[in-house]
């Protein structure tokens, strides 16, 4: 039934999921798309990924949703670190749209970095580096600051926000893609200038939220 499904995610049926992102992909990137899902479902049948298996439900939320926040967030070029990735979402759909992104994906789970590793020769990506690690157990000089630090749903928000503010550049942002009570209570975080949360397309109540850093002199932090 899932093989079926996934030649059912023809090139023209992919750019129909996607149309309500404002996204248009191009048939490579639907191929690209294709590969991805039939990757994450033979995975997912021995290592928990994601409880969406339907393909067309995995390419209208996992990668619908991603490519959107990176347009609504203006990610387009710089250093991109995607917080306890696990089957790559967001970051691997940006980076797949984004090819000025370099991309880090942070996730301590080994058996979904080996996913990962394959997930990123099967597509061809490059600047693409994976990181097996917690984030609290990177040191502040193993990498270099990034221009945004994004997360999916992933919660521990006050961690995030933390991490963000010592590897992120001077100008750098913040993006999370969450849902309404979240971006509710964390757009009052402070340290940060926040931009109004914006509504996921076909989604009852998730929301790309993005946040820029307040100059530490200006909250007091030394």
């Amino acid at each position: 039934m899932a093989s079926d499904q996934i030649s059912a995610l023809t090139p023209g049926r992919i750019k129909q999921l996607l149309e309500p992102y404002n996204i248009s992909p191009d048939e490579e990137l639907c191929m690209m798309i294709q590969d991805y899902v039939a990757v994450l479902l033979r995975w997912n049948a021995k290592v928990s990924l994601t409880a969406i298996t339907v393909p067309e439900e995995i390419v209208r939320i996992h990668f619908g949703e991603s490519i959107f926040a990176a347009t609504e967030a203006c990610i387009d070029e710089g250093r991109l670190a995607d917080i306890g990735t696990g089957a790559g979402f967001p970051g691997i759909p940006i980076r797949m749209v984004r090819p000025r992104i370099s991309l880090t994906l942070i996730e301590s789970n080994a058996k979904k970095c080996a996913f990962l590793g394959e997930v990123i020769r099967r597509l061809r990506l490059d600047s693409v580096d994976i990181i097996r690690s917690r984030m609290e157990q990177i040191g502040d000089s193993q990498i270099r600051p990034f221009n945004f630090v994004a997360s999916r749903a992933l919660g521990n928000y006050e961690a995030i926000l933390h991490w963000a503010r010592i590897h992120l550049s001077s100008s750098g942002s913040v993006i999370f893609l969450l849902g309404a009570e979240d971006a509710q209570a964390l757009a009052t975080a402070p340290g940060w200038y926040w931009n109004p949360p914006v509504k996921i397309p076909r989604s009852r109540s998730r929301f790309v939220l993005k946040g820029s850093k307040v100059p530490r002199e200006t909250i007091g932090l030394t």
